[in-house]
């Protein structure tokens, strides 16, 4: 799938660099185009990935009328950069932004814009800030999510308080499992080289490998899937869907299931049950625990299953449970699935993601309004 993502504000502009991140297979993704607006040069200057021509400082914060800035420099650099796409070039836009900042005000501006210069598809891509950032960022998250809910075709949440205990969990068991002597610095999954890392950048890792894998799933595949899941089904599941949740849960494989042994005993019968029971055990942990948000998924209208792992590791028959489960689990009737099989030397790990789409009820949501709705209302 053709990605354009538009980074707004440091959050946004972080994740927009993480998600074009060159993975340990490829060094560069021609299928997605990322720009970066913010406030903060430094911010700017620190992303890796975005080209310079690509990076637009706006030096003002808390736009209270961004429509009468047209003139200034920045948003007319961002509408050319915009209008240099040919039409086409892109499947779907996504908008990424962290709720509560003081740029998100941009986002019914900049929409506009894009609405004018392309045809396709809208997506936000928002994060709700965690109980620690103040309850005056919460209440103005709120407000943001509120504001941009009707200008896009759908808005992908990723629960910031949830994601942060996580990431602090992972990033304590990496250095406890570090022996002694050893640099600070530290390998995650996925990258190209040992970073310095905080538990913000290990969310925007979280959040950058499930966009990564749905424009993945898009992609003409080396191998042949049992089930070919396209882009557009992709965008059918998620446009004009409101609130968007998506679950990824993954399963390194131990080194010596790669064996020929190995792989010739799991062709017996006892190795079909465990592949399938792991792809089972997968899809629960995506739907249940690593979800971007928690939500009750039987509200959902729609939603899409996507398997990845080495080819002879993908069991149809877990498959197939995990799609029957989830298709008379949610309140709709559309539900899609799709596979992709790659080499175990590309990557030794079983992925289900999950979306969850058109959602009622997304827990974090529902507790901002229940929290500040009423005293938004009264003020």
């Amino acid at each position: 799938m053709r990605l354009l993502i538009l980074g707004l504000g440091t959050a946004g502009s972080k994740i927009a660099d993480a998600i074009i991140r060159p993975s340990r297979h490829s060094d560069r993704c021609s299928d997605l185009h990322a720009i970066a607006v913010d406030n903060d040069p430094e911010v700017l200057e620190k992303l890796v990935h975005i080209g310079e021509e690509a990076k637009f400082y706006f030096p003002k914060d808390d736009i209270e009328s961004p429509e009468l800035l047209t003139t200034r420099f920045t948003i007319d650099e961002v509408k050319a950069k915009l209008k240099g796409f040919d039409v086409g070039t892109h499947d779907a836009i996504l908008v990424c932004a962290g709720l509560g900042g003081g740029l998100v005000s941009l986002v019914p501006h900049l929409v506009s814009i894009i609405r004018e210069t392309m045809f396709e598809p809208v997506f936000a891509l928002v994060t709700i800030p965690a109980e620690d950032e103040g309850e005056t960022r919460l209440i103005r998250a709120m407000k943001n999510l509120q504001m941009i809910k009707p200008l896009v075709d759908g808005i992908i949440i990723f629960d910031n308080q949830l994601w942060l205990d996580k990431a602090r969990g992972e990033l304590t068991e990496t250095i406890l499992q570090k022996p002694p002597g050893l640099s600070e610095k530290i390998w995650l999954p996925g990258t190209v080289e040992k970073v310095n890392i905080t538990p913000y950048d290990l969310v925007n890792r979280h959040i950058a490998r499930r966009i990564r894998l749905l424009v993945h799933a898009g992609e003409i595949q080396k191998y042949t899937p049992q089930t070919v899941l396209d882009s557009r089904e992709i965008l059918n599941t998620i446009t004009g869907m409101s609130f968007i949740t998506i679950g990824l849960a993954e399963e390194d494989l131990p080194e010596y299931s790669r064996t020929s042994i190995i792989r010739h005993r799991s062709e017996s019968r006892v190795g079909r049950h465990e592949r399938a029971a792991r792809i089972v055990k997968l899809a629960e942990k995506a739907a249940f625990r690593d979800i971007s948000s928690y939500c009750d998924f039987s509200t959902a209208r729609k939603a899409l299953i996507l398997l990845s792992g080495p080819e002879e590791e993908l069991s149809m028959k877990g498959f197939m449970a995990v799609r029957k489960w989830i298709d008379e689990s949610i309140d709709g009737f559309e539900m899609r699935a799709g596979d992709i099989p790659i080499s175990s030397r590309q990557s030794a790990r079983v992925s289900v993601l999950i979306i969850f789409s058109g959602l009622k009820t997304v827990t974090r949501v529902q507790e901002l309004y229940e929290r500040f709705g009423k005293k938004e209302r009264e003020e």
